[in-house]
Formats: structure tokens, C-alpha cells, sequence
């Protein structure tokens, strides 16, 4: 999975998960005719913006976060795998030369 897929789904998820089953009402307003407003509208559509880039931050960080973990747990398990392989092969070795 490419790094687009993921940022796609993500932005997905987070344009979802504010929708409910009432009938969605306008929230930015009409165009206005003078640019004041238009600044008022940009300034608006910016806000917008700066709050799905948090909330895609925020996910990405609990991704992060989940990963990190997992891959923590994959280090120790890893450790405790060659550790008892280690001791097999020793008493494998052990009982072997006891044995001739």
C-alpha cells in the first residue's frame, strides 16, 4: 500500500466520521459580492482545512503509535524465539554427546 493510499483512505475516514443521518445543512456561506467577504470565505475554507489536517495528524500519531507498539512486541517475541532456540539446540547438543 503507497503512502497516497493510506493518506486517501485517512482523509476518507476523517470526512466520515463527522457525517450523520440528519441531511447535512450548508456550512460556509454564499459568496459574497465585496472582498471582504471573500477574505471572510478564504479565511473560512482555511480554517477548515487546518482542522482535517489536525484530525488526519491525530491519526496518523494513533497509527504511529500502534505500530510502534507492535513492533516492540515483534522485537521481544523475536528475543524470546532465538532464546529458546539457543537453549534447544544446547540440550539437543547436551543430550547428543551424552548419548556416544
Amino acid at each position: 500500500m503507497s503512502w497516497f493510499q493510506l493518506a486517501a483512505g485517512l482523509i476518507r475516514e476523517a470526512m466520515n466520521s463527522g457525517e450523520s443521518t440528519e441531511p447535512a445543512q450548508r456550512t460556509t456561506p454564499l459568496p459574497p459580492a465585496d472582498i471582504s467577504g471573500i477574505v471572510d470565505l478564504i479565511d473560512h475554507h482555511r480554517a477548515e482545512i487546518d482542522k482535517n489536517f489536525e484530525t488526519v495528524a491525530a491519526m496518523l500519531n494513533v497509527q504511529n503509535a500502534q505500530r510502534l507498539r507492535a513492533i516492540r512486541i515483534q522485537k521481544w517475541w523475536n528475543y524470546g524465539l532465538a532464546a529458546a532456540v539457543m537453549l534447544l539446540a544446547i540440550l539437543w547438543i547436551v543430550l547428543f554427546n551424552s548419548l556416544h
